[in-house]
């Protein structure tokens, strides 16, 4: 490979997740890629055209090739259009919290997702496998904004039903802990399928270490969930608390990245970390057998070769629809005798891509709610 190769990074920032930026492009570099980056920051991700407009920066000015970009989902496909259109390589990277309503993706265009919104759907068939009829949710105002309850219904096709919805309000009221107890417990569930992000996970922590309503059901989360005290709280009270996600942090299968980022870095990966790293692997992989030639024909026959092993196993792009396809994984909180807290994977989640491929040809509804921020970009 040729020190010469330009590469473009687009990556947004974050006040939740402060590190996403960093995380991102230290997995990126973790490939000791022999090209040299041109880093453009587009906000929250929440407008194409800031993006469109770094896009042709990086195309004209510095004469990029092949960019890559950490994206939200408003009208991306106006973003995908322009670099298709422009004959540039754009690998995307998102954390898939929305469903990508009648969207196509065109010629040169990649997506590698860490799929919230598949697992979600992935969970709502382990649920009703398991005859778990009743289920209830819990979010935040924030977080309810996104594809995730959308997801879980359309696996239920009638096998399940939400028992009911509480969402913690944007201003928390004094007494939202018992609220939260009361409208739960009035629900009688089965389960509870919880999601929360950033300071809202944090808040959402105090409330239920005041009310213990993880206590009383099972609790099946997004990986957002997770924070210091919802683990110290239940080493203090084990209880049935389960994850369901494409990689947990300490994921004993993914150890080898874990230890050579930790390495690197001195910092276990996150989520971030974990989707850079792997735009970094399939890059220099196409980057191979260049010598040179990055002729945007040349690159896309190069990307629909490509058929490697990351840390969420094997990675290549569904040829109609240019996105990676991973298994999803249920994660069981486990306390060990040393009280040492891991999350023992207990359940694969088979993924053959249907779901992604079948959400692309929904008609996207008239009055669709939620944020154009790109997810935990606030």
């Amino acid at each position: 490979m040729d020190n010469d190769i330009k590469v473009g990074i687009l990556i947004p920032k974050s006040q939740q997740y402060p590190t996403l930026d960093k995380d991102f492009i230290r997995g990126l570099k973790l490939n000791n890629l022999k090209v040299k980056f041109f880093v453009e920051s587009i906000g929250i991700g929440s407008s194409e055209k800031v993006i469109i407009e770094k896009i042709q920066k990086l195309n004209f000015q510095e004469e990029v090739s092949v960019i890559i970009g950490f994206f939200g989902h408003n009208n991306i496909m106006e973003v995908y259009n322009y670099a298709s259109q422009n004959d540039i390589l754009l690998l995307a990277a998102d954390l898939g919290a929305t469903l990508p309503y009648e969207t196509t993706t065109p010629k040169g265009v990649y997506i590698n997702s860490f799929g919230l919104t598949e697992s979600c759907y992935h969970l709502g068939g382990y649920l009703t496998d398991k005859k778990l009829q009743r289920i209830a949710t819990a979010s935040s105002f924030y977080d309810s904004g996104y594809g995730m309850l959308s997801a879980i219904e359309y696996a239920f096709q009638e096998k399940a039903n939400f028992s009911g919805h509480y969402i913690t309000p944007f201003v928390p009221r004094e007494d939202e802990s018992s609220q939260m107890d009361q409208s739960i417990n009035a629900q009688e569930p089965d389960a509870v399928f919880a999601f929360y992000s950033g300071l809202y996970a944090q808040e959402n922590a105090d409330f239920i270490s005041q009310n213990k309503i993880t206590q009383k059901y099972p609790f099946y989360v997004t990986p957002f969930f997770i924070n210091d005290k919802i683990l110290d709280d239940y080493k203090n009270d084990p209880h049935e608390l389960y994850v369901v996600s494409s990689w947990m942090q300490n994921d004993s299968d993914t150890a080898d990245f874990t230890i050579e980022y930790k390495k690197a870095y001195a910092e276990n990966p996150s989520v971030f970390s974990i989707l850079g790293y792997e735009n970094g692997l399939i890059l220099k992989n196409i980057l191979l057998n260049t010598d040179n030639n990055l002729s945007i024909d040349f690159l896309i026959e190069e990307m629909n070769k490509l058929n490697i092993t990351g840390p969420r196993g094997n990675i290549r792009f569904d040829k109609d629809t240019n996105r990676t396809i991973f298994n999803h994984y249920i994660y069981e909180l486990n306390l060990d005798s040393l009280n040492t807290i891991s999350f023992k994977k207990i359940e694969t989640l088979i993924n053959d891509g249907h779901f992604i491929k079948a959400s692309t040809s929904f008609t996207k509804p008239d009055k669709i709610g939620g944020w154009h921020n790109a997810y935990l970009c606030h």
